[in-house]
Parts: structure tokens; sequence; C-alpha cells
């Protein structure tokens, strides 16, 4: 079954649980060089970023993406994407490889699940029908949808798929284990 991969990315006030420690400018860079990042790692398949809104620099950028502009909130603008074979992944995984999505694919069930380290969803491969839920224990939600529907479960166990960036303590794994 071929894959598509959804990255959901929000430009505007991204990474808001930072702004204690970083500038709205500084955040907003950190955001687009993460998603450049998880880019990189998801380059050998067909790729769409789904973002809140248009940001023509970076389209220009980089060609092997489609961009869609939709300012729904997260789970309706993923869902509208979502078919059988959709792998969504989450844009602020900085270090996320090549090699970690592959396995990620290969992994067998009806949904596989990446979780990050603080009950959230870093990755997802649908291969049947699946509507995601995110925000607050969205790993134990679609774990529960999961189960409700009937599909065989995996879940793929990556320190290097748990690591998003949500707050300030987040940014020392990456400071560790990054390039």
């Amino acid at each position: 079954m071929d894959v598509q991969i959804v990255i959901p990315f929000r430009l505007s006030n991204p990474k808001s649980r930072l702004a204690d420690h970083l500038s709205e400018e500084e955040r907003k860079n950190l955001a687009v060089c993460m998603l450049k990042d998880v880019l990189a790692a998801v380059c050998n398949y067909p790729v769409t970023v789904v973002m809140n809104e248009p940001y023509p620099e970076l389209e220009s950028e980089i060609k092997f993406a489609e961009f869609v502009v939709d300012s729904s909130p997260l789970n309706d603008a993923v869902n509208t994407l979502m078919k059988p074979g959709t792998a969504v992944v989450m844009s602020d995984l900085p270090l996320l490889t090549e090699e970690v999505v592959e396995r990620f694919l290969k992994t067998e069930g009806d949904v596989v699940i990446a979780p990050g380290r603080r009950g959230g969803t870093n990755m997802l491969l649908a291969r049947k029908h699946f509507r995601v839920s995110y925000h607050y224990g969205s790993f134990l939600k679609h774990l529960r949808i999961a189960e409700s529907m009937g599909l065989k479960l995996a879940i793929f166990d990556s320190f290097y798929a748990s690591v998003d960036v949500d707050d300030y303590s987040d940014l020392l794994e990456v400071m560790l284990h990054c390039k």
C-alpha cells in the first residue's frame, strides 16, 4: 500500500509554551527548522504539509511536498486528508531520521502509533479508515479509537520519534541528541 504523509504545521504563534523563553520570531524560526528536519526524514514519500496560513518562502524552497492551507482546527484539517494509507507526522520531531520513518512505516498493524513522551501522538499510520483526535492525551485516545473499531494496533517505540519540542525542558533533549 502506498503511503501519503501528512504533516500539520502552525506558523502563527508557534510553540506558544516556549513564549517565556523565546521571542515569537525565535519560536517561528525553531518551528521552521524542525519542520525542515521532519521533511528531510520523509522526503522519500509523498508529503502534504497542512498549514494554518500560507508560507510562500517555504513552498518555494521545498519542491517535493504539496502545501495545503487550512485554518480549521488541527483535527479537522488532518481528518480532511485522512484516507487508508495516511501517516500523520508531527512537525516538531527534530531527531526524526529517514531510517526511523522507514521502520515506522514497515511496522505491521491497521493503526501504528509512535507516542510522544508526555502522552501525545507524534506519528500515526492508518492503513484503514481512521479519524484522529489530537490534544490532551491523544495517545490514549487513539488507542481507544482503534480498539473500539476492532483495528489491529501496533505501538512503535522509538526515542527519536518520541522527542517532540513542546516546552523548555524538551530543548535539552534536542541539544544532547541532535546533530
